[in-house]
């Protein structure tokens, strides 16, 4: 029988629930994401320094004047790192006096912009132990000072009526919100001051552990608080006895973990303690019939709260970091592409030691590109690498390949009523943007409880020089076969096209 040409294709996203012959989807992959449906490799990342001087527990990204202050919480002390073109060129030591260092120390921060009009927006921080138990009910003080200064942070720009708070802040519309365990929130009582005496208001629920500004449909400026089981609006009351009211939205959600709600386009979205959520005006749940159990069934629930979140919106993803098996560190992502709605993942990069992958992240809005923390100790310190800069590992002038594959659902002719015939693939035909060398890997088996056997990697070149190396050339029979392609050349790089088999009936066995 005369070979036919069979395009090899999978549905967008990664699929890890289920069985691997049940759906369409790809369903293997490793720093591998998709656009237009179709695989391409992420970029890579490049150092900005390798001086942090401890484990990264939240961050926060100011541009001004073409220069990126990211401010960086640690468990004894908070850093300033002003970045420009992707280089360090100053560090300040932004550590209050007095701090209370404590190992379990977990950062949130926000912007008291000035409206004045002379620039000096605040830079507000607070700190509680709050990474090891979500629901920490130990205090910590609120901290402020000029974002673009140098100097400590201090709690004297506070009135002293402000308390201690287990949860966080968030600022939204020159109010600035704090709260914490038992449903503690305060604000400051006299708009554009955070001098002024602060108002209290309980709600009456478990801990609030984090929150974001709300569109105040036109009343004014509104608060979301998460709580540990409940989503509360503050939405502004100027006709009321006091500035805000709140109210509850939903009751009888979850948070995961307090650093992963992510929005984007004013969306909220994150993980629950076994589900994902969304909130558009109500909260929902997010489809995931691809890796959810993967996500879920895996995840060191012990350290929720190092899972960290943020986006990337040139490629329309989410990403949220968690520890994977064993591991107390985020050595793994779980990816939601918001424009297509569907799902991948990927080992995050220096992983292969279960604790050193990433403790921190985020997008850095004003340049496109996200900046991370890892856990590996180098001579100097921890290393903060900018992301999406670069296709491969660039540490000063170490430059390594970054592996990149993915891995094609299995096809087969059962579908076409051959069930008894294996496949026959002579000839592929690859259709790549390509840099670099890349290796194809045939994988098979006779049926769907046989074992998986892995064929000897085939390398086809970016450039063919002759005839011969347009193609890649097979002698493969399999009843059920899947296709990997990879990267792991310096400066690889590939987006995949229309792929071609060449394929045709075969003998087959339906036992091993």
């Amino acid at each position: 029988m005369a070979e036919t040409p069979a395009p090899i294709w999978s549905k967008p996203g990664i699929k890890r629930d289920g069985t691997k012959f049940e759906g369409d989807n790809y369903v293997d992959g490793r720093w591998c994401r998709f656009q237009r449906g179709k695989p391409q490799k992420m970029g890579g990342y490049q150092q900005v320094t390798d001086t942090v001087p401890e484990v990264a527990r939240g961050m926060h990204s100011f541009s001004k004047d073409d220069i990126q202050y990211l401010h960086v919480g640690h468990p004894d002390t908070i850093g300033q790192y002003q970045v420009s073109n992707g280089s360090l060129n100053l560090f300040n030591d932004r550590t209050p006096g007095g701090f209370a260092t404590n190992v379990d120390n977990l950062w949130q921060f926000d912007i008291f912009a000035d409206t004045a009009g002379s620039g000096n927006h605040l830079l507000i921080a607070h700190a509680a132990p709050n990474a090891a138990l979500i629901d920490n009910s130990v205090t910590g003080l609120l901290y402020a000072d000029t974002i673009d200064a140098g100097a400590a942070l201090s709690h004297a720009p506070f009135n002293v009526a402000w308390s201690d708070q287990s949860g966080g802040i968030v600022v939204t519309q020159q109010y600035l919100f704090s709260f914490g365990s038992d449903g503690l929130i305060e604000y400051n009582g006299t708009v554009n001051d955070i001098s002024a005496a602060p108002v209290a208001f309980n709600t009456g629920t478990q801990k609030i552990v984090k929150g974001f500004p709300l569109r105040g449909a036109g009343s004014g400026p509104a608060v979301l608080l998460w709580s540990l089981d409940s989503l509360i609006r503050g939405t502004f009351n100027p006709a009321g006895p006091s500035d805000f009211v709140f109210d509850t939205i939903a009751r009888g959600i979850s948070i995961l973990s307090s650093q992963g709600i992510v929005e984007y386009d004013g969306i909220y979205y994150w993980p629950g303690n076994d589900r994902f959520l969304l909130f558009n005006g109500v909260v929902r749940e997010m489809p995931n019939e691809m890796n959810e159990n993967w996500f879920f069934n895996n995840l060191n629930f012990t350290a929720r709260q190092k899972v960290f979140g943020f986006k990337i919106p040139r490629y329309g993803e989410i990403w949220w970091c968690y520890p994977r098996g064993s591991a107390t560190e985020c050595t793994h992502a779980i990816i939601y592409n918001v424009r297509k709605g569907f799902w991948y993942d990927t080992e995050l990069p220096d992983s292969d030691d279960i604790d050193q992958g990433r403790t921190a992240g985020i997008f850095a809005n004003v340049y496109q590109k996200p900046f991370m923390v890892d856990n590996f100790e180098t001579a100097n310190g921890r290393t903060l690498w900018q992301h999406e800069t670069t296709k491969d590992k660039v540490r000063t002038s170490q430059i390594s390949a970054i592996q990149s594959f993915f891995e094609t659902h299995e096809l087969s002719l059962l579908e076409s009523g051959n069930s008894e015939k294996s496949l026959r693939v002579a000839r592929i035909e690859p259709d790549f943007v390509q840099v670099g060398d890349m290796s194809l890997t045939v994988k098979g088996r006779v049926n769907t409880k046989a074992p998986q056997i892995t064929e000897t990697p085939v390398t086809f070149v970016a450039a063919a020089a002759s005839g011969t190396e347009e193609t890649i050339k097979l002698k493969t029979i399999q009843r059920l076969m899947s296709f990997r392609f990879e990267s792991n050349t310096g400066g690889g790089d590939y987006e995949y096209g229309d792929t071609y088999a060449h394929i045709e009936p075969a003998d087959g066995r339906v036992e091993s």
